[in-house]
């Protein structure tokens, strides 16, 4: 497209001269606009194509940017109009106090309009305060922090702020903090003229509640579809040795961490792993406290359902510390010899109430399915 931008100039060009050849009063130079391919400009960046139109143009001396002349043996000049590229080296406001100035200088004098140099793409370097409230000013450090159009704060959208005061060196960025401000839904975004840069407020933690001393109990085990596996078993005092599921005899617990050990747990059914309905729950069940829902599941599995994955469940990392574990260990009695399975564990909090869950796999084929673990 730019080769063919070049080339229409050139055709301009050649036409240009011939119309203009034997004049001797060169009249004196205008600009009307700047433009690129995608129309007229007010601001560039150093080093893009540009079109200067205009009149009396083709008997030019110089052009120059902030006072950079530009390379005019590479440029294309004809009677209205003058193809270049302004110069790399253009200063900018990052430099110093800038004009933003194009002046063109021909035999009949000099034209002159303005064009907003750009300077590098912002960088963002620091907060004053990384965990900053609704109503506080904060401070936002940071390079070439210049043409500053706004500031964007995460929350259930996006919020807007465009009252601001940015330090005449581009260094920092003055700014309150919106009401909806939710450090967890994203980065805060400063947003200029050259473009845009985030950084990563700290998300403070927010310590779990203990769990309360009620027994926990579960009720109301039950399949939402019509389906006929096996049906899923609830039962006491998870242990080594355990047959896993409620379909096979095959398979046991090899090794589980001392931290899920004697715990409620949903013994499920091998051939559960057949339901791929992922818009629908597989199973729901009734819980009477809140309690945490560990989901074990398959290593192995092929087609790995998105469930798991929305940000809602969290998995499970090693501590050696509190007998924590990502991983429990099944093995089957028909290969003794064999490797055996291993399970990721995934928890999430639920109320009292009941809870709902979703297919194993979105493909037929997979491994055996999780189990659930309650505590």
């Amino acid at each position: 497209m730019k080769k063919l931008w070049m080339l229409c100039a050139a055709l301009t060009l050649f036409a240009g001269c011939n119309k203009d050849k034997g004049d001797s009063d060169p009249g004196a130079p205008a600009i009307t606009r700047i433009r690129t391919e995608a129309g007229t400009i007010t601001y560039a960046k150093r080093g893009t194509s540009v079109e200067i139109d205009g009149k009396n143009l083709i008997k030019v001396n110089s052009v120059t940017f902030n006072g950079c002349e530009a390379d005019l043996s590479v440029a294309v000049i004809a009677q209205q109009r003058i193809l270049l590229a302004i110069p790399e080296e253009a200063p900018t406001i990052a430099d110093g106090p800038v004009t933003d100035e194009v002046v063109v200088s021909t035999d009949g004098g000099e034209a002159r309009s303005n064009l907003i140099l750009l300077p590098p793409e912002p960088v963002l370097v620091s907060l004053s305060n990384t965990m900053p409230e609704v109503g506080e000013t904060i401070v936002i450090e940071g390079e070439y922090l210049f043409y500053v159009q706004e500031v964007l704060f995460p929350g259930r959208r996006n919020f807007s702020v465009t009252d601001f005061v940015v330090s005449d060196d581009g260094s920092q960025i003055e700014v309150t903090v919106p009401e909806g401000y939710d450090p967890s839904k994203g980065d805060i975004q400063v947003v200029t003229l050259s473009g845009e840069a985030s950084i990563t407020p700290d998300v403070p933690e927010v310590p779990e509640e203990p769990l309360p001393d009620e027994p926990l109990t579960i009720t109301e085990l039950k399949y939402l579809p019509e389906v006929s596996y096996a049906p899923w078993e609830v039962k006491e005092n998870l242990q080594e040795g355990d047959l896993v599921y409620v379909d096979r005899t095959t398979m046991s617990f090899s090794e589980i961490p001392d931290f899920y050990k004697g715990s409620l747990w949903i013994s499920t059914a091998v051939d559960s792993r057949g339901y791929i309905n992922e818009a629908e729950p597989l199973v729901s069940f009734r819980v009477n406290r809140t309690c945490d829902v560990y989901i074990a599941y398959n290593k192995g599995t092929v087609g790995w359902v998105k469930w798991l994955q929305d940000g809602t469940w969290t998995r499970m990392e090693i501590d050696a510390e509190q007998s924590l574990h990502e991983e429990i260990k099944v093995v089957s009695t028909q290969f003794p010899d064999g490797d055996p399975d291993t399970y990721y564990l995934y928890k999430k909090r639920f109320e009292a109430g009941v809870i709902e869950l979703q297919a194993n796999s979105n493909q037929k084929n997979t491994r055996s399915p999780y189990f659930v673990i309650l505590k």
